[in-house]
């Protein structure tokens, strides 16, 4: 299959599993001049052509002052396909890092230091171009080995995530290829002919996560089915066992905090505080979710989502009193709104707490209670 096909898929279904790009979205995105960015370009290039979604992309190179810096093959490129390459000046980002490595005693320039500059620059310039969101190129192998640094380095499990909103920015950043491969990236580079820079960096190909790409190049090949397995890894929340998976989400300003159900046991649990029998059997469109008191449950509802689409039903709760039901149903929402922006919400009034809920937004809708959770970012 072309690669181009393969890259377009990636990013529809991010797209749709993260809600990275929404209606008269404003995208920046970080080009370097490196394949993965190169590729995510021509890639949301096409995606415009056929998204339902309006939304326009300005590609921004950062000049950070490194020896040999000419975008001219880019910037011909990117004007051939009808945008403007522009051009952040971050000249004096060189002259800093020299200045920290050799104050630090570092064998290396700090990438750290250098990454946190590059986003400053990076929100200024999406902030001068009115945009809403930045773009970065990571992609599925670069969230992998984020997460054996983070393990290795940090004592952490983490990697970076497909979208996060930096409140105090007001920007939003987006990795629309992340659930691409890097060999895919490279393989549309040459079968459409993109250019691509060679990267200027002194420490390129001398850094911990090179470190890691070897690692892992020998662990693909003594274990093939590794590869799929980690990617898959990213997304198993279901199987998901580490110490913190049995802690609850605190509620700010609260004594409450919201459980999600993970495992059969737990469901069980719940019937048994809800005495209800009506509840649907547990499917990858229903979520489950109690609110918590120290360890009493004070709150129960089912959350159902219709076929992948951004409707979601309230479709059975119950609760003990309406204050813990506004409480409750407000957080469903904010959980909803980070991360599915913009979709709707659907709940069957009942227990007369029709008040509440227009209190939190609702409208009425036939027999049910309808919200309209938008981006207003």
């Amino acid at each position: 299959m072309d690669a181009i096909r393969v890259i377009l898929a990636c990013i529809r279904k991010a797209d749709s599993e993260f809600n990275l790009i929404n209606e008269n979205d404003r995208i920046c995105l970080g080009i370097s001049g490196g394949k993965d960015s190169m590729a995510m370009f021509y890639a949301l290039h096409l995606y415009r052509k056929f998204s339902k979604t309006k939304f326009d992309i300005f590609p921004c190179i950062i000049d950070l002052g490194f020896d040999n810096f000419n975008p001219k093959n880019i910037e011909e490129y990117i004007n051939k396909l009808g945008y403007e390459l522009k051009i952040a000046d971050g000249k004096t980002v060189y002259q800093i890092l020299k200045i920290q490595q050799t104050e630090q005693h570092t064998p290396n320039l700090p990438c750290s230091i250098c990454s946190k500059m590059k986003k400053a620059i990076i929100n200024k310039t999406a902030h001068d171009l009115n945009c809403n969101k930045v773009a970065f190129a990571h992609h599925r192998d670069d969230a992998i080995e984020t997460l054996f640094l983070n393990e290795i380095y940090g004592g952490r499990i983490a990697t970076f995530s497909p979208k996060m909103f930096l409140s105090h920015e007001k920007i939003t950043f987006i990795r629309p290829i992340v659930l691409a491969k890097e060999e895919d990236l490279m393989r549309l580079c040459l079968e459409e002919n993109i250019p691509i820079s060679p990267s200027h960096c002194p420490n390129d190909k001398f850094t911990q996560r090179e470190e890691i790409k070897k690692i892992l190049a020998n662990v693909y090949e003594k274990y093939p089915s590794s590869r799929e397995n980690f990617a898959n890894m990213l997304f198993n929340a279901e199987k998901e066992d580490i110490f913190y998976s049995h802690q609850e989400l605190k509620i700010e300003g609260t004594p409450y905090y919201i459980q999600k159900t993970r495992s059969f046991t737990d469901f069980i649990d719940e019937i048994n505080y809800t005495k209800e029998t009506n509840f649907d059997e547990i499917s990858k469109n229903s979520i489950h979710y109690n609110l918590l008191e120290e360890k009493s449950i004070r709150a129960s509802l089912q959350l159902h989502r219709a076929n992948m689409q951004r409707i979601f039903s309230i479709v059975s709760y119950t609760y003990d009193n309406d204050e813990i039901f506004r409480i409750f149903v407000k957080e469903i929402i904010n959980l909803l709104y980070f991360e599915y922006n913009p979709c709707t919400l659907f709940i069957k009034q009942k227990d007369n707490n029709y008040k509440i809920l227009e209190e939190l937004g609702f409208t009425k809708s036939n027999d049910s209670y309808e919200l309209k959770i938008i981006n207003e970012i």
